[in-house]
């Protein structure tokens, strides 16, 4: 009768151990470290030796900002699963976004001890090594072990990049200029001969019907077929043609905006944009043109406000996310960046972070 007894009380202390400690998870993913804190509690007073309850213990501590006790939770973890590289891994991430550098090159070097083929382990052991100067070292790590599709890692070496180059912005190109045309999907040659005889045939199909209707709408249709073959000063100049001849204001207002940003000019586009109607600002398509003209420009507060909206509508698309974390870097909050990056990095170009990578170690490679 007492062993039945210890065995029903066995199995109903796990029970309620798991329930608590699915609880905290739950409450870990929605924001809310304070109150998993208690629920990870309540696993580890029933059962002391729970080891994945003092990790995510340690998680949520380090989430709160009590580094000290979550580097304590995380080393408890790692004492109750000796075998296991989990908690010295999770040990490292906390010393490494704590700073402390060196004691996360530590834990990661552990971790990679007991499990030496662990392609994370590796790839966070190179971050903490780049981070103390060992660039050689660091780097190679980086390139063997981060093309492995864990997006959580390549926004945290895009955050470190981002971290990086902010605080030496003056030396660093912009991430645009190494991309290649097929990354930025940008047409930037001129139109070819197809282009033109195409636009050639629409203006004579077209041309006696603007004919009918007006000066202004001759106008536009040789700034529609002057943007078609990407000759934007002609587009321009047809533009306040149509302007002068009383074409609608707004109209003329967002494509003036669209010719000038595609011309290299973007603080006159962003002038034109600042014209719009703050409604057609945020219709996607041209709160994509504001938000990229107004970051150009320097205008970094206006520019917020419509790449969220691109984001938001684009949502297979980097570059919103990641001029949006550059305007919170140039308004000189690089930690609130954090998530536009590590969004950019999930996003369809795998390949950013490296490209920041190899970004960042051409600015040391100056210094």
């Amino acid at each position: 009768m007492a062993r039945k007894s210890a065995a029903s009380w066995n199995i109903g202390a796990r029970w309620r151990a798991d329930r608590h400690y699915s609880k905290g998870c739950r409450l870990v993913r929605a924001g809310k470290p304070t109150e998993a804190l208690k629920a990870f509690d309540q696993v580890i007073a029933i059962l002391p030796k729970h080891a994945r309850a003092h990790l995510q213990r340690a998680l949520a501590l380090a989430a709160a900002g009590r580094i000290a006790e979550a580097v304590h939770a995380a080393r408890q973890a790692a004492e109750l699963a000796p075998r296991n590289h989990a908690p010295l891994l999770f040990l490292g991430q906390i010393q490494y976004d704590a700073g402390h550098h060196e004691e996360a090159r530590k834990a990661f070097s552990a971790a990679a001890r007991l499990d030496p083929q662990n392609r994370v382990v590796q790839a966070y052991l190179g971050l903490a090594l780049l981070a103390l100067g060992h660039k050689d070292e660091g780097a190679g790590l980086l390139r063997a072990h981060l093309r492995y599709g864990y997006e959580g890692l390549e926004g945290r070496l895009l955050t470190l990049a981002e971290q990086h180059l902010y605080q030496h912005r003056d030396q660093a190109r912009s991430l645009e200029d190494q991309l290649t045309p097929e990354e930025s999907g940008r047409e930037e040659a001129p139109a070819g001969c197809g282009l033109r005889l195409a636009s050639a045939v629409r203006m004579a199909l077209l041309w006696p019907f603007a004919m009918v209707r007006g000066r202004a709408a001759l106008s536009w249709l040789r700034a529609e077929e002057a943007m078609s073959i990407r000759d934007w000063g002609a587009a321009i100049s047809s533009l306040r043609q149509a302007e002068q001849a009383g074409a609608h204001p707004e109209k003329v207002a967002a494509a003036l905006g669209q010719a000038y940003l595609e011309a290299g000019k973007p603080e006159v586009a962003a002038e034109h944009f600042a014209r719009l109607p703050e409604e057609t600002r945020q219709e996607p398509e041209m709160a994509a043109l504001a938000g990229f003209a107004f970051f150009e420009s320097g205008r970094y507060e206006q520019a917020s406000k419509p790449l969220e909206i691109t984001a938001a509508r684009f949502s297979r698309e980097y570059l919103p996310c990641y001029y949006r974390g550059l305007c919170e870097i140039a308004l000189g909050q690089p930690k609130a960046a954090t998530a536009w990056f590590i969004q950019a990095a999930a996003r369809l170009n795998p390949h950013i972070a490296e490209k920041r990578l190899e970004e960042m170690l051409r600015v040391q490679a100056e210094q």
